[in-house]
């Protein structure tokens, strides 16, 4: 019985472990996910891709943190289901012949937590997890092929452009205060100021998510299964929060250096990728059968 248990534990040893991680990290910045204040575990993908995947929880309300560890401003474009956090349109990516879309603006070794779609530069609407059918995107006609897909584009800020003066000579003395004064009103005189910017639009309104229930024929309710089997999450219209922000001046790179993808599903899709184990109860006919299996923990 020895050998047999030997080459046991040498088969478990050699078993690689799929640990989790905390964050996303990437070349100027690192991405991670809250959910209901405590961290989300990330798991990477099999397939070498880079992505990270996690569990989505039906009901939940979560928040995308992203950390910019480096010493210079960055603008990060935040992708959620395929649409930008802040406008709520689509956001198609990087794109050579157009500027990138609207972003967050972080400062060297600052984060920022983004907890929801922005409606204004005081409020935000809760990510919350719910049905794909019931997203935010499906609800506005903006269901695209990213959902289910967190995406943070990263830009450096394009170095300002300065303009040398010569140092000015006798001739060209500046005028005296008086008449400085006088030609100043003269230039300004009918010229308007310059529009401040505006906060963005609200997205159009989105009725609050229903409970998960649903009648039966005779008119009973009965509760929708939350094991998430057969399902896929989305992003939907959560709560309204208090989430003040500020308009900066950032004129971004037109191309990115950096995009942390991150994916969610439900817990069956994860297993059925190979990220999560499968039940105890998978296989147990079977086992049962050939006398196999482990000890599992006791119930109470």
């Amino acid at each position: 019985m020895r050998p047999a248990l030997i080459a046991l534990a040498a088969c478990a040893a050699a078993a690689p472990a799929r640990a989790a991680v905390w964050q996303a990290g990437g070349a100027l910045v690192d991405v991670s996910i809250e959910m209901e204040g405590a961290p989300a575990p990330l798991l990477a993908a099999r397939d070498g891709s880079g992505r990270f995947y996690f569990e989505a929880r039906a009901g939940r309300a979560y928040s995308v943190r992203v950390a910019n560890h480096s010493p210079e401003r960055v603008g990060v474009v935040l992708a959620v289901d395929g649409l930008n956090a802040v406008s709520g349109e689509r956001e198609p990516g990087p794109s050579a012949s157009s500027p990138p879309g609207r972003m967050y603006v972080i400062d060297p070794w600052g984060d920022v937590s983004v907890r929801g779609w922005r409606t204004s530069l005081d409020e935000v609407r809760r990510f919350t997890f719910v049905d794909e059918r019931a997203s935010y995107a499906a609800r506005t006609g903006r269901a695209n092929g990213r959902m289910g897909w967190i995406e943070a584009w990263v830009y450096r800020e394009r170095p300002s452009v300065r303009v040398w003066r010569p140092r000015p000579g006798p001739r060209d003395r500046p005028p005296a205060p008086y008449e400085e004064k006088d030609e100043g009103r003269d230039r300004n005189e009918g010229t308007p100021d310059a529009a401040a910017p505006r906060a963005t639009p609200a997205p159009a309104p989105v009725p609050e998510e229903a409970p998960p229930e649903s009648k039966t024929a005779d008119g009973h309710l009965q509760r929708r299964p939350q094991d998430g089997a057969g399902r896929y999450p989305g992003t939907g219209w959560g709560s309204r929060s208090d989430d003040p922000a500020m308009l900066v001046d950032f004129v971004p790179d037109l191309r990115p250096v950096d995009c942390v993808t991150l994916r969610y599903e439900y817990a069956p899709a994860l297993r059925a990728l190979g990220l999560l184990p499968e039940p105890w109860d998978r296989d147990r006919l079977r086992q049962r059968d050939r006398g196999e299996g482990f000890a599992r923990p006791p119930a109470w």
